[in-house]
């Protein structure tokens, strides 16, 4: 069992999904979690009471914007002091070809996907004044060869993301890990509403057979944010069943 007793969390875009599951991980563990995600909401609201009070709290802020950031960065400064694991879990992805492509929904996949990374890294960093752990989330469609039409803005985004950490994991050593997490498809309320073919097709890449779950890849993040990976810094962990294999 991981320990994080003492130990500050931030999780952006934990609202639902991966974000929410890594909240509940690390609460598990004995850490004091601060949600953020774009604005308060019902889903939020639930999972602050789940956690409890005096377990977590949450701060709002658009990751994609300079300000935002260093509000919250601020808010947390005087909440808790200090950071100790930053997980940069906020991202979008919207399907559209090259040609329904437009230039604004391709700076604003950039914006969320790999500016926010790089506008948390910069400002939370001076925060964890005693080291600390680094978890982007990628994807792996950002890995080599895996990209995929009709994401290719979201492929290219999260292959920033995994030069982004092994660029810091050099340049934030040896006080703070930096690594990544790559997950495959997972099970969540996004892709509860795919077509059954395209999910149908998806487990046939797959070679474990299932949709990754939540659970599945919070735990992986969990794992390189803890003591027990203090030897790992700049990786990227894949955690799809296999089905970057596929491509």
């Amino acid at each position: 069992m991981f320990d994080f007793t003492h130990k500050t969390i931030v999780i952006t875009g934990a609202g639902r999904g991966i974000g929410a599951e890594t909240a509940r991980e690390f609460a598990r563990a004995g850490g004091f979690v601060v949600i953020n995600d774009l604005v308060p909401n019902d889903q939020i609201n639930a999972l602050l009471d789940e956690i409890g009070q005096e377990k977590c709290i949450a701060v709002y802020a658009d990751v994609s914007k300079e300000e935002d950031v260093i509000r919250m960065c601020a808010e947390i400064r005087t909440l808790r002091n200090t950071i100790d694991i930053w997980v940069n879990n906020a991202g979008i992805v919207d399907s559209a070809s090259l040609q329904d492509t437009t230039l604004e929904k391709w700076n604003r996949t950039f914006a969320i996907n790999l500016v926010g990374v790089f506008l948390c890294t910069k400002h939370a960093t001076p925060l964890m004044i005693n080291g600390g752990a680094i978890v982007n989330i990628a994807s792996i469609r950002g890995a080599f060869n895996c990209g995929r039409p009709p994401i290719a803005d979201y492929s290219a985004s999260k292959a920033g993301v995994i030069s982004f950490t092994k660029t810091m994991a050099k340049e934030l050593a040896p006080s703070i890990r930096v690594n990544c997490v790559s997950p495959g498809v997972a099970e969540t309320e996004m892709t509860k509403g795919y077509a059954q073919d395209f999910i149908a097709k998806v487990k046939d890449e797959i070679y474990l057979g299932n949709l990754i779950q939540p659970s599945q890849i919070a735990k992986a993040i969990v794992f390189l944010a803890s003591d027990d990976a203090s030897g790992i810094t700049g990786a990227n962990l894949m955690v799809d069943g296999g089905q970057s294999l596929s491509k």
